[in-house]
């Protein structure tokens, strides 16, 4: 007797057809820190598999975040490669020595643990790559790819048209359609990442009166991006304000004052855990090589202050009994009394051992609430 069971018919018609779906695929899931605390607790600890983009103006700090994303994931993602797609002139030789990434363009030195730079703006054969790594993929190897930008990206007939020419209307919004639709489950699925960045669209209204329609976020792409991106990061334009001096309550001088580094400043358009709308800022150092341009010794200070393991009092800073006791048993020692807030910043800053033990936690601590 032939069973017709929901439950049979359903599992013969998944064996039947296991080339167009992926249940039977084991999902792969993991969280990437973005290398920032503040950022981190609003990504419930950190990004996963799937697609994200980050927009915005020129210079607000989107590029060196992906590389950040990718330098992390590079490092705590098992068997793991990043993809640099540069579809722009950027990718500078001072970006990559502030990233800490180790970049190559011979495939055959490319491999765990370093990225490859794949230079194209070609749609059809940045599709074409990306498809072919992820699905020939016997080693299971996890891939971070960052395309820099979708806006540099344009269609192999247009390439060839002269400048007179049209170029296809809506081609951005278009390829990006296309492309999502066919990578996006296998991409989060099979535990890769995928960083788009993209620029600001401005808005151009005949009839200052009218009521504008309500968009998401004004970043190029179409509505197949915002639909298909799990975080939207939009990040924003950046004053003498957001600017860090070395004293912070003085007025700034080149000499005796001078700007050590900037608030890098962002909203989250789009995200699955309801924080959309919510704002983004964290201290960026100037001068730093090597993946350590987030200033996280700023952030642990501030946290330090937000769990009363440090309370100012005056010039004077003294820290919690309880404080010192847990990192004594770490094997770290930590004054009763700290003179000034720079002369905290130091203490932390010159040990790195201590650093890391400081970041770790305030980490898990973010990682065990969300």
């Amino acid at each position: 007797m032939t069973d017709n069971s929901p439950e049979n018919t359903l599992n013969s018609f998944l064996k039947n057809n296991k080339d167009s779906h992926y249940n039977f695929e084991e999902e792969e899931n993991y969280r990437v820190s973005s290398g920032s605390l503040r950022f981190d607790l609003e990504l419930n600890g950190g990004f996963g598999p799937g697609l994200h983009r980050f927009t915005g103006i020129n210079e607000g700090g989107k590029t060196s975040e992906s590389l950040q994303v990718m330098r992390n994931f590079l490092k705590t993602v098992p068997n793991s490669r990043g993809f640099y797609i540069k579809a722009e002139g950027r990718l500078s030789p001072e970006m990559k020595e502030r990233s800490g990434i180790d970049f190559v363009t011979d495939s055959e030195k490319w491999e765990n643990g370093n990225c490859f730079v794949f230079e194209s703006n070609i749609y059809e054969v940045v599709a074409e790559i990306m498809t072919k790594l992820i699905d020939e993929n016997d080693s299971k190897i996890k891939y971070c790819f960052v395309l820099d930008s979708v806006d540099g990206l344009m269609l192999k007939n247009d390439r060839i048209k002269g400048y007179d020419d049209s170029v296809k209307v809506a081609g951005g919004a278009v390829v990006a359609a296309t492309f999502m639709k066919k990578m996006s489950i296998k991409l989060a699925k099979r535990g890769h990442m995928a960083v788009f960045i993209s620029q600001v669209r401005a808005d151009i209204k005949l009839d200052p009166y009218s009521k504008a329609p309500i968009r998401q976020t004004t970043a190029t792409g179409g509505n197949a991006l915002l639909h298909f991106a799990n975080w939207i990061i939009e990040y924003e334009a950046r004053y003498n304000g957001d600017q860090i001096l070395k004293e912070p309550s003085k007025k700034y001088d080149q000499k005796t004052n001078p700007i050590i580094g900037v608030w890098s400043k962002a909203t989250v358009k789009k995200s699955p855990n309801e924080k959309t709308n919510s704002k983004i800022k964290y201290p960026i150092r100037y001068g730093r090589k090597d993946g350590n341009s987030i200033w996280i010794e700023q952030e642990i200070v501030d946290l330090l202050e937000s769990f009363d393991f440090i309370k100012k009092s005056g010039a004077w800073i003294t820290v919690a009994e309880d404080f010192r006791e847990m990192l004594a048993d770490s094997g770290f020692e930590f004054p009763e009394k700290v003179h000034g807030m720079n002369k905290l910043f130091d203490l932390i800053e010159k040990d790195e051992k201590l650093c890391k033990y400081l970041f770790d936690y305030f980490k898990d601590y973010i990682q065990s609430i969300v």
